[in-house]
This record gives C-alpha cells, structure tokens and sequence, in this order.
C-alpha cells in the first residue's frame, strides 16, 4: 500500500518542489508535535535495524511491532496516492485523491513512515489497504495519542485509472495524475 504519492504546493513553507511521483526514500515535508515542519526521509528503521527502510505501517500493529516501539508521531501532507490494480498479467495504476490533506504517520530519527488500514468497501477492489487519512482538526488527537484511524474522512476517497508512465520514478510531472479512459 501506498508506495508513491504526490504533493502539490509546499504547506510547511522549506522549499518543497511540487512532486508527482514521491518515491521511498524521497525527502518529504513532515509535521510532527514538536515541529512545524521539517524534511524527512520516507523510510523508517529502528534503530536497533538501521537498514529496514520500511514505508508502510499497518495502524493495526502499531503498538505491538517492536520496531515501532519507540515511534512518535507525525503528519505528512499530500494532494493524492497511487495504487496498482494487480489483473493476471497486468498492474494498472489508479489515482487516489480525497478532501483530506495529511496522512498519518511515525518517524524517529531514522525516517518517517505512512500508517496504513483496510482499505474501505469502495477501493478495496484496487488495493486491500489505504494510508491513514487525517483532517485538519484530527491533527491534535492525534498527535496526542488517540488512534483515530476509522475516521469517516477514510470512506470519502475518489480514485479514477492514469497512465502507466507512473510506473517509472523518473517520470514526474503534472500529466501523470491525470485520468486515462
């Protein structure tokens, strides 16, 4: 789950170039309680592993893993995510967006992560999880330690097929998160 996405704009104002196509081990812009924003690495390992580089942590599993034992939390904004559509010998990628503009995430001094969940009714036929999707005004409940991960903002996700030339990493510009028929 959620192995790209894109952001348009630079919200924490540190000089973030609009991106595409995000890939792991991008510099993204994250907030997290004690900052008002600063880049970090989308890739997180504990620090007992220093070579996990994980991107995705299931919101299920959390506070059990001990690799995310002593995560804290953070908030990484986005304008939409991508996931593959696995047919028998094909992958189609589609364009997530929704009103929402932060996902949920951990981060330690290593990197930062997307927290993910069973992705809901509508979009599971693409993918079976979704990044964790937060509001403005969930920011604070979560960063103080309630896990809101069933949120309804979860359920108000659009989505519509792109072009496979997301596929490449290489490829970033503003066409590829446009719809194809």
């Amino acid at each position: 789950m959620c192995g790209r996405f894109s952001l348009v704009g630079d919200p924490f104002e540190l000089g973030f170039k609009d991106n595409f196509n995000i890939t792991p081990a991008t510099s993204i812009p994250v907030k997290t309680m004690n900052c008002d924003g600063q880049l970090m690495k989308w890739s997180y390992s504990p620090l007992w592993k220093p070579d996990m580089n994980l991107i995705n942590c299931r919101s299920e599993t959390l506070h059990i893993k001990p690799s995310f034992k002593n995560a804290q939390r953070c908030i990484i904004p986005f304008s939409g995510w991508y996931e593959w559509k696995r047919n028998d010998e094909n992958k189609q990628p589609y364009y997530h967006y929704t009103n929402a503009k932060y996902f949920a995430g951990i981060f330690n001094e290593n990197g930062c992560c997307i927290l993910t969940r069973e992705a809901t009714d509508k979009i599971n036929f693409i993918h079976h999880r979704q990044p964790v999707l937060l509001n403005e005004f969930d920011i604070g409940e979560f960063f103080m330690g309630q896990d809101i991960f069933d949120a309804e903002i979860n359920s108000d996700v659009k989505f519509y097929m792109v072009s496979k030339e997301v596929n490449n990493p290489a490829n970033n510009y503003a066409q590829i998160t446009k719809e194809v028929v």
